[in-house]
């Protein structure tokens, strides 16, 4: 769970429970009449409704998420033999996919997204980030369809679509997400490493310029008339 997630949740609840706590006791317990006292009090009432307000709030999203949050699927279901069935996790279809990117050598797999239901329908989508100028056309129909070969292998005819995205790699970073993992830092680094070997521009204009020579000789005297 990240960290707004995990803020939100306090919040809903330290909400409720006060909210709750401030109407509750105005029925219950030996201070009912101080508690009802409380309420016409302005910022004490506006601190209440703020707090329901919260509350409802954060209960309308629990019951967006309960009824129209999509299940998340672990495993696909491949084949079924002799009765017993033949599964696939999605960490092994993307580990799958990965490997054939990077295979090789000449790009990496920043990102793996695998979509899929319980018996199959699976959707697969590739960031590539080539270690070096590629034509994007090109490479990317050759990715294509050993990714298609590829997944096939494991996934048999369940796979329904491939997809690649091509990135630079300055827009890739790190982010140690909860269903996710970036990649491809040290081939960033790598990418940069040969344009700090680079000569520095004055350096080249001194090479260029130090053919230019420029005579040096005595002029010679004028001749004597006879």
């Amino acid at each position: 769970m990240s960290g707004l997630k995990r803020l939100c949740m306090v919040v809903f609840v330290l909400a409720c429970a006060f909210s709750l706590a401030s109407l509750a006791l105005t029925w219950f317990g030996p201070w009912t009449k101080e508690a009802s006292v409380l309420l016409n009090l302005e910022p004490y009432a506006v601190a209440v409704l703020a707090c329901l307000a919260m509350s409802a709030l954060g209960l309308l999203v629990l019951l967006g998420r309960a009824l129209f949050a999509r299940r998340t699927v672990r495993t696909v279901e491949i084949a079924t033999v002799d009765g017993g069935v033949i599964s696939v996790t999605r960490d092994a279809i993307a580990a799958q996919a990965s490997h054939i990117v990077e295979a090789d050598g000449t790009c990496t797999a920043s990102r793996v997204r695998v979509d899929a239901k319980a018996r199959g329908h699976i959707r697969v989508h590739v960031r590539v980030l080539p270690h070096e100028t590629v034509d994007v056309v090109v490479k990317g129909a050759e990715l294509h369809e050993e990714l298609v070969d590829g997944l096939a292998a494991v996934c048999g005819d369940k796979v329904e679509d491939v997809s690649l995205e091509f990135v630079e790699p300055e827009s890739v970073t790190l982010a140690g997400g909860e269903d996710e993992v970036e990649a491809g830092a040290g081939a960033g680094a790598a990418a940069k490493e040969p344009a700090a070997k680079e000569p520095a521009p004055a350096k080249k204009q001194e090479a260029a310029t130090s053919e230019i020579t420029v005579s040096m000789s005595a002029p010679r005297e004028p001749e004597k008339e006879a």
